[in-house]
C-alpha cells in the first residue's frame, strides 16, 4: 500500500470512540474520518457532525460495502466484538478492534484464523502495548537497572457502578475484563515467559460477573506475579517490577504518567533509594501510539501490529478464561 491518508470507519459510536476520534483527527497525514455506523442513526448523525465524518449510517453491513474504507475500528461491546470482526473480515476490511479482544479464546482463535488464512489485518487496540513507557521500562530492564526480575505486581479498579454493560455478563461485563486486562496485560509485557500456575480469588454479583479478582501467576522463569482489579472503587493503579538489585515502580499502569526507579543502598540492602524519575508525555492523549503503528503496518504490507501480536491477543484471552473459570 502506497503511503497515503487512510479512510477509517467506526463501528460503534460510545465512549471510547469519542477518545478515539480526537485522536485520530490529532493525525490528519495519516487518517480521515470517513464512515460512522450506529444501530441508532440519531446516535451515528451526532457523531459524524461533531468529528466531521463523511457519511453516517443505521447499518454496520451497509457501511462496510464501502470499498474506499481502509480501516475499520471497533469500540462495540466485548460480546459482540467476534461478530464485528467478522462482520468487518468478511468484507476484506482491515480491522483495529478495542479491548478485549474478544469475549473468550475460542472466539479470539475463530477471527484470528480467518484473518491470517484470509491475509486481512486485525489487531487489537489495547494502548499500553504500544505507549513509549513500554520500551523505556525494556530498556531499563535490558540494562540491568534493578538486577534479575523476580516479582511483579499491579492493581487497577474504578467505581464505575454506572455503566450498566459492566453488569450484564450477556454484554461481557465483568472487572477482569473491561479493566483487569491492564494490570495482566502489564505482568505479561515484562515477564516473557508462559505462565505455568494461576490461583485466584474472586467476588461475584449477582448478576454473575465478577466485582473483583485477586490473582497470582507464577511464570515458568521463576517470576511470581499478582494484581487485582475491581469495578467497586478507585484503587492506587501503580505497578511494582522487583529486581534482586532494586525495583521500578510505574505510576498509572493504564496510562502511565510517571517510572521511578529505585536500588539498593550500598551499604544496606534493607533499604532502596530513589535514583531516578522518568515523566511521560504524550503528543495527543496516549491513544495516538496504536493509530501510528497501525497506519505503518497497514502501509508496510503486515497484517499485524508488533507490539500486539495476535499470539499475544490469544493468550491473554486464554488467561481471562483461566482466571474466570
Amino acid at each position: 500500500m502506497k503511503k497515503r491518508i487512510l479512510n477509517v470507519a467506526f463501528l460503534g459510536a460510545g465512549k471510547i470512540a469519542h477518545k478515539l476520534a480526537e485522536t485520530f483527527l490529532g493525525l490528519p497525514k495519516m487518517f480521515n474520518l470517513y464512515s460512522v455506523a450506529s444501530r441508532d442513526i440519531n446516535k451515528a448523525n451526532d457523531f459524524k457532525e461533531k468529528y466531521h465524518f463523511k457519511n453516517a449510517y443505521d447499518s454496520y453491513e451497509e457501511m462496510l460495502k464501502d470499498d474506499n474504507i481502509d480501516l475499520v475500528y471497533i469500540s462495540t461491546a466485548i460480546s459482540l466484538h467476534k461478530d464485528h470482526i467478522m462482520l468487518c473480515l468478511k468484507h476484506n476490511r482491515p480491522v483495529l478492534v478495542e479491548k478485549s479482544f474478544t469475549n473468550n479464546a475460542k472466539e479470539a482463535l475463530e477471527v484470528i484464523n480467518y484473518a491470517k488464512g484470509h491475509k486481512i489485518f486485525l489487531a487489537e487496540a489495547i494502548w499500553t502495548r504500544y505507549m513509549s513507557s513500554r520500551n523505556i521500562i525494556n530498556s531499563l530492564l535490558l540494562s540491568n537497572a534493578i538486577g534479575e526480575i523476580y516479582y511483579i505486581e499491579a492493581n487497577l479498579g474504578y467505581e464505575i457502578r454506572d455503566i450498566e454493560r459492566l453488569y450484564s455478563k450477556e454484554l461481557g461485563g465483568g472487572a477482569m475484563k473491561d479493566v483487569g486486562v491492564y494490570p495482566l496485560n502489564f505482568i505479561d509485557m515484562f515477564t516473557n515467559s508462559k505462565v505455568k500456575s494461576i490461583k485466584v480469588d474472586k467476588k461475584l454479583l449477582d448478576t454473575g460477573v465478577d466485582e473483583t479478582c485477586s490473582v497470582n501467576l507464577i511464570y515458568e522463569n521463576g517470576v511470581i506475579a499478582h494484581f487485582f482489579t475491581t469495578l467497586n472503587n478507585a484503587t492506587s493503579r501503580d505497578g511494582f517490577i522487583y529486581g534482586k538489585e532494586g525495583f521500578i515502580k510505574v505510576i498509572n499502569i493504564n496510562n502511565p504518567e510517571r517510572i521511578e526507579i529505585y536500588r539498593h543502598d550500598d551499604k544496606s540492602h534493607n533499604y532502596s533509594d530513589l535514583i531516578s524519575t522518568i515523566n511521560i508525555k504524550h503528543d495527543i492523549n496516549g491513544y495516538e501510539y496504536q493509530l501510528i503503528e497501525t497506519y505503518n503496518s497497514l502501509i508496510g504490507g503486515k497484517k499485524e501490529n508488533p507490539s500486539m501480536k495476535l499470539d499475544e491477543s490469544l493468550k491473554i484471552m486464554e488467561l481471562i478464561d483461566k482466571i474466570l473459570k
